[in-house]
């Protein structure tokens, strides 16, 4: 039950700060993939089957509070993590310089997906801009060893220290 809290408590403090990042950088044109960058790690944290469920369900959460198509934030986390998983067996993800790369080539993945999925559903492709995609990606990238590291902090602490890193905590 102590997983479960934990992953939920790291699931509220993931929303909030989406929300700051929007308030701050939203005026700007800007979008950051702050849920997203929580979910690429928990999905290092958690087993797949739980990755693909938090990715889902922050996905999910999205879509509930936004003005997009619906179930496009939640289908699109899910690919893309599925892309991740396939890749994350080739990469040493707890290294900085991999995780801003990999979180930022995959943010701009996700935003042409969601073209893609206006484009299917709807029949136009809905580009959210260039700066978006080039700026937006590459402050995601550069946020996320921020949250990698808070994450960690977090899971190492008191009772959650003898929990194993190795993607078995959910």
């Amino acid at each position: 039950m102590i997983k479960f809290l934990n992953v939920f408590f790291i699931f509220i403090i993931a929303t909030i700060a989406h929300w700051l990042a929007i308030e701050t950088f939203g005026q700007y044109g800007i979008i950051l993939g702050v849920m997203f960058s929580f979910t690429l790690v928990m999905a290092t944290k958690l087993s797949e089957f739980g990755g693909y469920l938090f990715g889902f369900l922050s996905g999910l959460f999205l879509d509930f509070f936004g003005n997009n198509l619906f179930g496009a934030n939640a289908l699109a986390f899910t690919w893309v993590l599925f892309v991740f998983y396939i890749i994350d067996d080739k990469i040493d993800f707890r290294d900085s310089a991999p995780q801003m790369v990999i979180t930022a080539v995959l943010n701009m993945v996700l935003l042409i997906f969601y073209g893609l999925i206006s484009k299917f559903f709807i029949g136009e492709f809905i580009w959210q801009g260039f700066v978006n995609f080039v700026v937006g990606s590459v402050l995601t990238g550069l946020f996320l060893p921020v949250i990698y590291f808070v994450i960690n902090k977090y899971l190492s602490w008191g009772p959650l220290r003898n929990i194993n890193e190795a993607k078995r905590f959910f």
